[in-house]
């Protein structure tokens, strides 16, 4: 079989060996293609570069209308993503698109190609394990388990995905405006590889999909945040966290605004593993729903509707935050709801020129920007005193 896969694509029998080896997938039947796009019919469909033969069972996975395709192979083997197979494949809700790692994704894998396959599963386990799943064409959401059947999803190899259909579009737009003329009518986009990892068990699907991330360095602690909201029972705590983070807030200060004090990945981390860290015990909800009154009167005193994004830089960050605590923690606990109120009234009743001091407040030759606003903040609160 080596032999015949190292004639066919120009390889020695040891670069087909060595790709064999690349990632261990099994099988699992899949049913017809959809049609996603009107430009889908330019490129081939999916198919896969090396492997040991397929299951019976698999002989019709992966069809495109009449046009039959070469199925997921049980044993290891690599596929090739084409724009016809979209209509099988999903996204996590919750995994990051962040768009700036996504253009730098796009530029590198345009010019050395994609280096490393991502992974594919099963779609239903993961819709079963509790996550949102995605139409990336679409952007709607799946409502029901029967949607899921026969289909795949990302499981690593998210960034890359995007940045994949992002370089789909640049190439349509360059030969729209170069009108199919020279180079930009033979450019195509780089091969977006994957293997297949066959799962009918939820748990096994968000205990290996969760240690992908967490044995990913770049994986922030709000994306841990996400997929515990995504699988997990309610947690007041995560849930306010997460939602001032969606509205804006850095983690950091997203974590000061609910709860004093910043999330740690590690706090997370243990979270996902079964365990309570104290910063998420959220038997003391009159603590929460303290931080979160104070929270929703500062983003009223800068004009700031109720679940409303915040653009303010200052907001953003952690500066007012962590002044707000330090009132917070400062005050005696019987007396801590009073110093709450007179955090609310300060901001409250804040004048035009103390809002403009704060945002356009700078450092000195002696103080931290951050120095300079808690001078202020204390200027403001002392004068409210009086």
């Amino acid at each position: 079989m080596n032999k015949i896969i190292a004639k066919h694509f120009g390889l020695s029998e040891n670069d087909v060996e060595a790709q064999a080896l690349n990632e261990e997938v099994t099988a699992n039947a899949a049913t017809s293609v959809n049609n996603v796009s009107a430009c889908e019919s330019e490129v081939d469909d999916l198919h896969e570069t090396g492997g040991a033969p397929a299951d019976e069972e698999l002989d019709s996975s992966f069809n495109h209308g009449e046009q039959e395709q070469k199925p997921l192979m049980k044993e290891r083997v690599v596929h090739t993503l084409k724009k016809k197979t979209l209509g099988k494949v999903f996204v996590i809700k919750s995994n990051r698109r962040n768009p700036r790692q996504i253009k730098a994704k796009q530029k590198s894998c345009r010019k050395h190609g994609m280096l490393v396959s991502a992974l594919f599963a099963d779609a239903t386990p993961a819709y079963d394990a509790g996550y949102v799943l995605v139409n990336p064409i679409t952007g709607e959401e799946v409502k029901n388990r029967e949607e899921t059947f026969g289909m795949l999803v990302i499981m690593e190899g998210n960034t890359r995905f995007w940045a994949w259909l992002e370089e789909i579009k640049r190439i349509k737009e360059e030969k729209r405006k170069s009108k199919g003329k020279g180079d930009a009518k033979k450019e195509k986009p780089f091969e977006y590889t994957f293997a297949y990892r066959h799962i009918t068990d939820p748990k096994v699907f968000k205990d290996q999909y969760r240690h992908i991330n967490i044995d990913n360095v770049p994986t922030k602690t709000k994306d841990f945040a996400r997929d515990f909201l995504d699988t997990e029972k309610a947690n007041m705590i995560i849930a306010a966290y997460a939602g001032k983070i969606d509205r804006g807030l850095t983690p950091k200060a997203a974590g000061i605004a609910t709860k004093g004090k910043e999330v740690k990945k590690a706090d997370v981390q243990a979270l996902l593993a079964g365990k309570l860290p104290c910063i998420f015990n959220d038997g003391d909800t009159d603590d929460i729903e303290l931080y979160q009154m104070v929270f929703d009167g500062v983003c009223e005193g800068f004009g700031i509707e109720k679940d409303a994004p915040i653009k303010n830089k200052v907001l953003k960050g952690t500066f007012i935050w962590h002044w707000t605590a330090k009132k917070i923690r400062e005050a005696d606990e019987d007396k801590r709801i009073d110093a709450a109120d007179k955090v609310i009234n300060m901001f409250a009743g804040m004048s035009a020129q103390d809002s403009e001091r704060i945002n356009n407040a700078e450092k000195t030759e002696s103080q931290t920007r951050e120095q300079v606003i808690h001078g202020i903040l204390d200027e403001m609160y002392n004068r409210n005193k009086q």
